[in-house]
């Protein structure tokens, strides 16, 4: 073994990974040789202020703050001798990032991790230790400085009845030293009679009582004079005692005095280490007020002292009620305040206002009651407990919409499904209807058709409420969008209900609205937000539409009940003058089907649906209301540079060529879409094999004698999905383009798509038309 690397066991890794990450005590992984940092852990983070990354950028031994010995010399000697494994544990002094100074108890140990040496250092904060320490040695210093300069005289007896200090008013008034006091038996130069009463004394101020007496005092050379023995319990050191004061009658009153008044100072200093401390009188008027008042209320001492109490801290709305309790008070010695903890709302000098905890009790003087206020500042629980809440409610509705999420996912693939074939058939029909002359028939299916696609788009949105579905972002400028959107509203709007619209102008606002988005479904944002307005105002009043920008801050969303960020945002306000919305239902009109009206007048998708797009697209949903004062829904979304719309085309659309004669292998597992698809395709000329298991489309392919064209696949299918398929088919037939069909488009990325082979991915409920042009494409 090598005395200058000792070796250490090595650490399971799992159990070192654990105790590194949740340790209290501050560690620091430090390399061996470079002496630089290789990790940290989360409390050495909070312990220095600085993140991970800007830690890991520091030597080690520059953590110090480079005073009391914490200099970087001394850090390198430290970490010379932890190699050794010769390094003690040491005080050290650092510098937080905010500048303040704290100390910690710090242990090296040479370690090794993953093969690699290290050193270990654990930090332990002992500035709390330190303070305590350094307040004792200075209220011992201050004991000493009271004790000798007092002109009593004061004598310390432990619990085995000897003297074990004294001061010099003591010596001086006995007329004896220190030594000599100090070895003195108990009695020594007392009258028998006098001894029991002594006794007597000293043993109840062992048990915690304090007894003042008048009698007489005995000096070694026979001298006596009359006294009076304050005997009390005196603690010093943690050691129970007894403090024995001896005071000449005659200078009593005075000295007595003086003694009380530097003990309710000295007392009054204690009490407020921690919480506000104010007294007032009966007329409340200030007349204490402590060094952590002034740091709460941010007034001096001396300009509160003497002022009435209401015009410092209580809000102007909370005087009447504070000076009616101390009224009652004064009148019947009671009050509801006093004796209680109760919380409460106060003010600062600069007017702001702070939540408080307050306990009020009431001391008795000659010049009459005095009321005394213990106050503490619950500002950071109050916000510690509000984000609490706001987290715990941001979380159960993301595991709600979740749930839902999921449950609309699987409802709509099935529709899909189901629509495609219907949606097919009902086309197949029209053609039929139109061939044979039939033109009630053909608008009898039609009206079929319509009823079709309105399903297919109750699907979409239920699928973008679950964020499932993406649409087709682009940049785009909302002001034009919005206005032709609410020309088309205003034809649904009955006359009675006045619709009032403000937009940003690209000329003068230098094309503020401008965002990514789809068209479509930011067009459904404002159609559902005005449908939502004019079904609130029982159809009569005034829909304001106003389209702007706004700096979000201190605000949080509505429906997903997470922080906006501190950001520019382009604005999309729709304000009613309604009856407003209840606070019992703020919590779920983001609910999909969740509605107040009839049963039968609204499917309660609206809302749902805005919640699902806005956040598709980064964005957040504001709510202002109150009963009887209407509402306004503002939806917040992310803006984006404005972008030259000469650049963007369009692709063309393919013309409705004459699709060529070819074989077509069909793998559609749901019986009723791959009848419909077998017979279409049929219809336009092609040669289509359909299976309904992805295995034996497998087998299929591998025939090298059958010709195929193209694989047209399902994406859900048992046992293989289309995506595999098409890998198989990749392999087999390279050259055989392959079409994806979906009922949620969602449940595959388009890595995936590309790594798969896949040529084109249409989604279902399939178009006829759309499906026609890309079976051109892919086999022309």
């Amino acid at each position: 073994m090598d005395p200058q690397h000792p070796q250490h066991p090595q650490p399971d890794e799992q159990n070192y990974r654990t105790i590194f990450d949740a340790s209290e005590n501050a560690i620091l992984v430090i390399d061996w040789d470079t002496g630089r940092l290789l990790d940290v852990n989360r409390k050495a983070c909070e312990y220095y202020g600085y993140s991970r990354e800007e830690l890991l950028a520091f030597p080690p031994e520059q953590l110090g703050s480079g005073l009391d010995g914490s200099t970087i010399e001394r850090g390198r000697e430290y970490l010379a001798l932890a190699r050794e494994d010769r390094c003690p544990a040491f005080e050290w002094q650092h510098r937080h990032r905010d500048g303040t100074l704290h100390w910690s108890e710090v242990r090296l140990k040479p370690v090794t991790l993953g093969g690699k040496r290290t050193v270990l250092s654990f930090s332990v904060d002992i500035t709390a230790r330190k303070q305590v320490m350094e307040a004792l040695a200075t209220r011992e210093e201050q004991y000493r400085m009271i004790f000798e300069a007092s002109s009593d005289a004061m004598f310390v007896w432990d619990r085995d009845l000897r003297v074990i200090d004294c001061n010099q008013a003591g010596t001086r008034l006995f007329r004896r030293t220190r030594e000599s006091i100090l070895s003195r038996p108990f009695g020594d130069g007392v009258p028998k009679e006098y001894i029991d009463q002594r006794y007597f004394l000293v043993r109840k101020a062992l048990q915690g009582e304090t007894s003042v007496v008048e009698t007489m005092a005995f000096r070694h050379d026979g001298t006596s004079f009359e006294a009076e023995l304050r005997i009390m319990p005196f603690t010093r050191g943690g050691l129970p005692q007894v403090l024995v004061v001896v005071r000449d009658i005659g200078e009593r009153r005075a000295k007595e005095r003086a003694l009380q008044r530097s003990e309710a100072r000295l007392r009054a200093t204690v009490e407020a280490s921690f919480d506000a401390v104010i007294a007032m009188d009966q007329t409340g008027c200030v007349l204490e007020f402590n060094a952590a008042a002034e740091r709460i209320f941010g007034y001096s001492r001396d300009e509160a002292l003497g002022r009435l109490l209401s015009s410092l801290v209580i809000p102007e709305r909370l005087r009447a009620a504070h000076e009616a309790g101390l009224e009652r008070y004064r009148a019947h010695s009671r009050g509801t305040m006093v004796g209680r903890l109760v919380e409460t709302i106060a003010r600062r000098k600069d007017g702001t206002e702070l939540p408080v905890e307050l306990a009020i009790s009431v001391a008795t003087a000659p010049e009459g009651n005095i009321f005394v206020g213990h106050v503490r500042d619950i500002s950071a629980r109050r916000e510690a407990e509000a984000e609490r809440t706001a987290l715990e409610a941001q979380l159960r509705q993301a595991q709600k919409m979740e749930a839902i999420g999921q449950l609309t996912g699987g409802i709509a693939h099935d529709f899909n499904n189901i629509l495609t074939s219907v949606m097919g058939y009902v086309v197949m029909a029209q053609e039929r209807a139109g061939e044979v002359g039939d033109p009630a028939l053909v608008r009898q299916l039609g009206q079929a058709h319509l009823a079709s696609e309105r399903a297919r788009d109750l699907i979409a949105q239920m699928l973008a409420f679950a964020r499932r579905q993406k649409g087709d972002p682009r940049a785009l400028a909302l002001t034009p969008l919005m206005r032709q959107t609410l020309r088309l509203l205003r034809s649904t709007l009955p006359s009675s209900i006045s619709l009032d619209a403000q937009w940003l102008d690209a000329d003068s606002a230098g094309d503020a609205s401008w965002v990514m988005g789809d068209p479509v479904q930011l067009e459904q944002i404002l159609f559902n937000l005005c449908i939502n307005a004019r079904d609130a105002m029982d159809g009569k009043g005034k829909i304001v539409v106003r389209l702007g920008r706004r700096e979000g801050a201190h605000m949080r969303c509505a429906s997903c009940r997470g922080a906006v960020a501190n950001r520019a945002w382009v604005e999309l306000r729709v304000a009613d003058t309604g009856s407003g919305i209840a606070p019992e239902l703020l919590d779920r009109i983001f609910d999909p089907f969740f509605s107040t009206k009839a049963p039968g007048a609204g499917s309660g998708m609206g809302l749902a649906m805005v919640h699902g797009i806005v956040h598709d697209h980064g964005g957040h949903v504001l709510v202002e209301t109150a009963p009887g004062q209407g509402a306004c829904l503002s939806v917040l979304l992310p803006p984006t540079a404005p972008q030259d719309p000469f650049a963007q085309t369009r692709a063309g659309t393919l013309g409705a060529a004459k699709l060529p004669t070819a074989k077509v292998l069909l793998a559609e597992d749901d019986v009723a879409v791959g009848n419909y698809l077998q017979e279409q395709l049929t219809n336009w000329g092609l040669d289509v094999t359909l299976v309904r298991d992805p295995a034996q489309a497998v087998h299929l392919l591998a025939d090298a004698e059958r010709e195929v064209r193209l694989l047209m696949t399902d994406l859900t299918m048992p046992g293989m999905t289309g995506l595999q398929l098409a890998e198989q088919s990749r392999i087999l037939r390279p050259s055989t383009p392959v079409l994806l069909v979906t009922g949620n488009a969602a449940e595959v990325g388009e890595d995936e798509i590309r790594a798969s082979g896949v040529s084109r991915v249409l989604k279902k409920p399939l178009d006829a038309a759309t499906l026609k042009r890309t079976l051109a494409a892919l086999l022309g």
